[in-house]
C-alpha cells in the first residue's frame, strides 16, 4: 500500500478528532483514551477491503502511521519554547 500525503481534509478529520476528545473526553486518563482510540482502529481494520488490501499491508499503513504521529508529536515538542522530546 502506497503512502497517501495528507490532504486538507485529512487535516481536517484530524483536528475534528482531537476536537471531540478534548470536548468529551477532556477529563479521561490518556491511557484511556488511547484504549478506546485502539478499538476503533481495530473496527476501521476489520471494515478495510481484504480484495484490495492484505491484513499485512493494513498493517504496515497503521504502523506507519503510528510513526508519523509520534514524530508530528517530537516536532511540536521540539519547536516549542524550551521544548525537548
Amino acid at each position: 500500500m502506497a503512502d497517501i500525503p495528507a490532504t486538507a481534509r485529512h487535516e481536517a478529520l484530524h483536528e475534528a478528532f482531537l476536537a471531540a476528545i478534548r470536548k468529551t473526553a477532556s477529563d479521561m486518563p490518556a491511557e484511556e483514551i488511547l484504549a478506546v482510540t485502539c478499538v476503533l482502529v481495530g473496527q476501521l481494520i476489520a471494515m478495510q477491503d481484504q480484495r484490495r488490501f492484505t491484513p499485512a499491508a493494513v498493517m504496515q499503513l497503521v504502523s506507519r502511521n503510528i510513526e508519523a504521529g509520534n514524530q508530528r508529536v517530537i516536532a511540536d515538542l521540539l519547536k516549542a519554547p524550551g521544548g525537548r522530546a
